[in-house]
């Protein structure tokens, strides 16, 4: 049986548009032409919904999980009030295929997205435009990386957005709204990027918090992504350690400190309690503490992290399988949203995690890698490795090689097993022709999707 524990512990409260920024200030955001207004009536009860997602930051790279090196104290106490998934899967083993199931709930190769960057398709319903219909007011800040020309934010659901396609050092330049220049972007920042882009977006929140309307903001840092370069006080804060890896660990103590920052900024507000907080990472990660949870590969585990006061008052800690893909429906269902032209969907709502009335994943769970299988044709997929967690148990798939003419099964306990050493598929030969066959026919709904059946013609 998977497990959700509960503990007890005391809740601690250019040349024509060239912005130069400090940590603490910069020009408003632009505002989309085509916000959406709350319904009449609207209940200003509805919680305030943040994302935060991180780059290239593994399953170990927190203090919380045992890393011995590393120094976050803000994402450790997150942990310790709120919500620590111990289980939690990134949808895909690269930036944008990963950032894309974040918004939509679906696995990537369903919008054929097969590249580490790339753009998504223009029929995609996002968490923005979802939550739009409910009286939600949206903003995107910081990395993009799903496209510009038809679905750079402000065309997938966001009223404002201050965004950059990538960004990894010092110093980063991001666009403002619908301003996307290839040679010019606009607002420069200083110090930490973390940091900064999180002070872009608190200006945002603040706004929202006067005006008492619910809002959905995605913040997305550049860091830990390769090449690193932390700021100096973050740095300090590892002298023993060689430049390198004083870049590396100082640039996810920089990304601490921006979560610290916004969990002081929700309660100066007084909107901490009814503000659900979802810190995730976009993939695996990239240090030598990842493991094999390592960037790349599909069906391992990231970070992941949630606090939402007034729904899980008490810490938890569950090892339920969640996922990059369960985030949207989750979010549509704490909205009351059904979107009349939804396309399939791989994720599943886990508010009953939150509230203690689910101990094992209802569905199972799909991971795949591969691309395009035909230049002349785009409508046709191949795949390449797969992966498919249910229960207690994940099977992957590896696809046939010169010297190996069929494909490599492979079975393991994720309870018993986290790093995946013992492949049990031999002793459970039931076990793995059923998940066979369930995978079999997930993939081929996969191919229908690539083929562009899921959206409105």
């Amino acid at each position: 049986m998977i497990i959700i524990r509960n503990f007890r512990t005391k809740r601690m409260h250019s040349k024509s548009r060239k912005f130069i920024l400090s940590f603490l200030c910069f020009l408003p955001v632009v505002t989309s032409a085509t916000a959406a207004t709350a319904p009449d009536g609207d209940s200003p009860t509805k919680p305030n919904i943040i994302f935060v997602v991180a780059d290239d930051m593994g399953y170990k790279d927190t203090g919380y999980s045992g890393n011995p090196i590393v120094k976050t104290p803000h994402l450790d106490r997150m942990a310790a009030e709120g919500l620590r998934f111990d289980n939690f899967y990134s949808a895909a083993g690269t930036c944008s295929p990963g950032r894309m199931a974040i918004l939509t709930g679906r696995t990537p190769m369903r919008a054929r997205m097969t590249t580490t960057v790339g753009a998504m398709q223009e029929g995609e319903v996002t968490v923005a435009a979802a939550l739009k219909t409910a009286g939600y007011d949206t903003g995107h800040f910081g990395k993009w990386g799903l496209g510009r020309d038809g679905t750079h934010p402000l065309k997938v659901g966001f009223d404002e957005a201050v965004w950059s396609k990538n960004y990894y050092d010092l110093g980063a330049a991001f666009y403002v709204g619908d301003s996307d220049k290839r040679d010019e972007a606009p607002v420069k920042t200083t110090g930490d990027t973390s940091l900064a882009i999180m002070n872009i977006a608190l200006d945002f929140i603040g706004k929202r918090a006067q005006s008492k309307k619910p809002f959905f903001a995605q913040i997305c840092f550049g860091s830990p992504h390769a090449p690193h370069q932390a700021a100096e006080e973050f740095k300090k804060l590892y002298p023993d350690l060689p430049e390198s890896e004083q870049n590396l660990w100082g640039e996810i103590s920089g990304l601490d400190a921006a979560i610290g920052k916004l969990r002081q900024e929700l309660r100066r507000l007084n909107i901490a309690d009814n503000t659900l907080l979802w810190f995730v990472s976009d993939n695996g990660g990239i240090s030598g503490t990842s493991g094999i949870e390592k960037k790349g590969r599909i069906g391992v585990r990231t970070v992941g992290l949630l606090e939402w006061p007034q729904k899980i008052p008490k810490p938890m800690q569950s090892n339920v399988p969640v996922c990059h893909v369960d985030m949207y429906p989750t979010v549509l269902a704490i909205a009351g949203v059904t979107m009349p032209h939804q396309p399939v969907i791989d994720g599943i709502s886990v508010l009953p995690l939150f509230e203690g009335k689910m101990d094992r994943r209802p569905k199972p769970l799909g991971f795949l890698s591969g691309g395009y299988a035909s230049k002349e044709d785009p409508t046709l997929c191949e795949f390449n490795n797969a992966a498919w967690i249910d229960g207690r148990h994940i099977l992957l798939i590896d696809p046939p090689t010169k010297r190996r003419k069929t494909e490599s099964v492979a079975l393991y306990d994720i309870l018993a097993d986290p790093v995946l050493e013992k492949d049990i598929a031999g002793a459970h030969a039931e076990e793995v022709q059923r998940m066979l066959k369930e995978l079999t026919a997930w993939r081929e709904s996969v191919k229908t999707s690539f083929a562009g059946n899921d959206y409105l013609r």
